[in-house]
Formats: structure tokens, sequence, C-alpha cells
């Protein structure tokens, strides 16, 4: 949604290996069905074309079950009962799913920009061999890089407006776009409250409500 309200910004789902190709930034979003889902990708050829997207140094952003999806290893008991299985190996993280489930909201940085959000996740990670991505105020490290290869457990990052902006300019220099430069003035909150706005006067308008 974040990526959507910025008005050079052409947000796509995709389901076949050449759309995922042509993108600027491959965004694997948060799933309840970890394993199900890197499944479906690699049924319809999709793990391939991501590995081939590491490989040429093209963006990919993985959140929550994403990023699970991109570690070397998941081992779940929990939502899919599958136990171990292969992740695409894109990071070099293993993933275990815990029954307790964490629940919290997450205040950091990821370089000298404020990042917020929130985590919901089974799945947690137990090894990392590469160097984290953002900064938790409370736990410290969180998420993990690999050259253009991003993850994180944390939603709703990119709706913190200086971050955001400073990663989509780092995608788009990836990808030689010089011209892209992201909407300094947008906010995605304001954004939000006038679309929260335009529902309720609508219902008003349109529908007999009981105070």
């Amino acid at each position: 949604e974040a990526l959507a309200c910025e008005p050079n910004v052409d947000v796509t789902w995709v389901d076949d290996a050449a759309s995922l190709a042509a993108a600027d930034l491959a965004v694997l979003p948060g799933t309840r069905a970890t394993v199900d889902d890197l499944r479906w990708i690699t049924a319809r050829g999709l793990d391939r074309a991501l590995v081939e997207r590491a490989a040429r140094g093209r963006p990919i952003l993985g959140i929550c079950g994403g990023f699970q999806i991109l570690a070397r290893s998941i081992d779940d008991d929990v939502e899919s009962g599958a136990g171990a299985v292969d992740g695409l190996g894109l990071l070099d993280v293993d993933v275990v799913f815990h029954r307790d489930k964490t629940l919290r909201r997450f205040s950091g940085h990821g370089g000298l920009d404020p990042v917020h959000g929130y985590e919901i996740h089974h799945g947690r990670v137990v090894r990392s061999g590469e160097e984290p991505w953002l900064h938790d105020d409370e736990t410290g490290p969180e998420g993990a890089r690999r050259g253009a290869v991003f993850g994180t457990h944390c939603h709703g990052l990119l709706e913190s407006d200086r971050f955001r902006r400073a990663f989509l300019a780092e995608v788009a220099a990836s990808n030689g776009l010089r011209r892209f430069r992201p909407d300094p003035r947008l906010q995605v909150a304001a954004v939000r409250e006038a679309q929260l706005d335009l529902l309720a006067d609508l219902v008003d308008e349109h529908l007999d409500v009981v105070a």
C-alpha cells in the first residue's frame, strides 16, 4: 500500500517468471502459510526466477513470511507441519517456527532513517550469516541483507516516509533509473487518513446509520 501511494511507482501482483524478471523490485509479502507459499512459488518456476534475479543484483524484498521464504532453511511444525524444508537460500538465515507468536510494535532505524512498524509471526531467526538490515531500538539487529536482497520481519516499514524514499532511491539506482525521484512531499499516513475520511463520507451519504 505504501509503495502504491508513490505517484511514480506501479505495483502489480504477478504469478509468472517473465513478469517477475521485468520488475524493478520484487516483493515477497507476508503470509500465514510460509511453506505452502514456498511450494506455490516453486511450482510456478518463480523460485528459479528469484535466484536468477539475485544473481544479477536485481532488488528483492521479503517481508515476514516472504523473508522466511528467502532463508536457507525453514523448520515448521506449527503452521504447515512440514518440519525442516529448504528455503530459497538467497539469505544465509535459518528460521524455526515456535508455537507462541511474536506480536509487538517495531521502532528502530534503517541507516540514518527512522522505521516504525509491527511484527506478527511464529517463525524466528535462530541463525544468520548475513549483515542485519535494520536496527530495533529494543532488541538490536533485525532482518538481513545480502547485496540487493533484503529481508525483515517488520510489517509496515515502508510507511516510514524517509526510509521508503531512501530505499526506493537505492532500488532505482540499482536499475539505472537515474531520473526516478520519490515524491518528497508524500506522507503515507496522510493518504490513509484521506482514504478513511472518504470512506466515512460515503457510508454517511449512502447508508442509514443509527448513532
